[in-house]
């Protein structure tokens, strides 16, 4: 199954790598064409893995117990203490220093789990997202037939794209999990086809969903525009699908292409999947460290604003983040959404 150790699937790991690794680039000031390119190709395939390990024959006391509080924990803790960074740094050196935003406005921001909302860190909102979407598929799964709950789910995506084309960004991602609904219904729904047949896949078989995929990248590129989940901003929702289920094929044939390759590239990437939560919470404000890094040794910040200065900052906020993410799991695994 390609696992990295008695419980983890490697491929899914590296897909989650390549996942984070886009999020990360695209928070980054690089040119507009190519954030455009990152933002495409980075949430969807977070979307599908989380189908692939849901657990619906769970009560609701124990899903929530074993799901939602492995989100919710770290949104209130990362939700603090990047608010504690933002008033003491941020807000008076950084970035949001022209912005006007009273101090309590990110903490009440916190309960609507909004991104225009979560000005101390706005990748946040992702957490808020997921858990809304977990609960939508778990109500959706109580119906027996399948047939029918397809039915449901693509209802439910509909209303997600109507939400859209209102302008509608609801409170805790709602609006943005009724979209990706289909996509994580895709990974729950065979997840034992994906999780048990994927490395039995011919090397030829992957190049064609490589190319396909690319393909349909191209398309959603080209003729679909900027979109951005976050805000409930998808364009057209035929095309934004394409988009979606393009980037997951992407990740997922060149992960598996690197399985069957091995050596210690495929296991950096799988140590870096294994620890996006933190990474997502967490490289905004490190961000500003190493910007402030940089001031002290009289490099101007203008220097991020350049391609080099981006890549720069996307290669050292791993090189920052990594360390912490392996304390983290050693000695307070709950912050990075694991059970103590």
């Amino acid at each position: 199954m390609g696992q990295t150790d008695g419980s983890r699937i490697g491929w899914v790991d590296t897909m989650k790598a390549f996942s984070i690794l886009a999020v990360v680039l695209f928070h980054t000031q690089l040119m507009p064409e190519i954030k455009t390119a990152a933002y495409m190709v980075c949430l969807p395939a977070f979307f599908f893995v989380a189908g692939l390990f849901t657990n619906t024959s769970l009560s609701p006391r124990d899903f929530f117990k074993k799901k939602t509080l492995r989100l919710m924990i770290p949104y209130v803790i990362w939700g603090l203490l990047t608010w504690v960074f933002w008033f003491f740094v941020s807000s008076r050196y950084g970035s949001t220093t022209d912005d006007d935003i009273a101090w309590w406005q990110p903490l009440v921001g916190m309960l609507y789990g909004r991104a225009d909302k979560l000005s101390q860190n706005v990748p946040l909102w992702f957490l808020c997202c997921m858990m809304s979407l977990e609960w939508m598929y778990y109500i959706v799964a109580r119906i027996s037939r399948k047939w029918l709950r397809w039915i449901v789910i693509l209802a439910v995506g509909g209303v997600g794209c109507v939400l859209a084309y209102l302008e509608q960004n609801w409170i805790w991602g709602i609006s943005a999990a009724c979209i990706i609904l289909p996509l994580y219904a895709v990974g729950a729904e065979y997840k034992t086809f994906f999780k048990e047949r994927m490395n039995g896949v011919s090397m030829q078989v992957l190049l064609i969903v490589l190319a396909v995929s690319l393909a349909g990248l191209w398309i959603g590129y080209t003729y679909n525009g900027d979109i951005k989940l976050c805000d409930s901003i998808i364009g057209n929702p035929c095309l934004y699908y394409v988009t979606a289920l393009s980037a997951v094929g992407l990740w997922l044939s060149i992960s598996l292409v690197l399985e069957k390759t091995g050596g210690w590239l495929v296991r950096l990437f799988q140590h870096i999947g294994q620890n996006t939560l933190l990474i997502l919470c967490l490289h905004i404000p490190a961000f500003s460290v190493i910007k402030g890094i940089a001031v002290l040794f009289r490099i101007p910040l203008s220097f991020f604003e350049t391609t080099t200065g981006c890549l720069v900052l996307w290669i050292s906020t791993f090189v920052i983040l990594l360390p912490m993410a392996y304390l983290a799991n050693r000695y307070m695994p709950v912050l990075v959404g694991k059970r103590t």
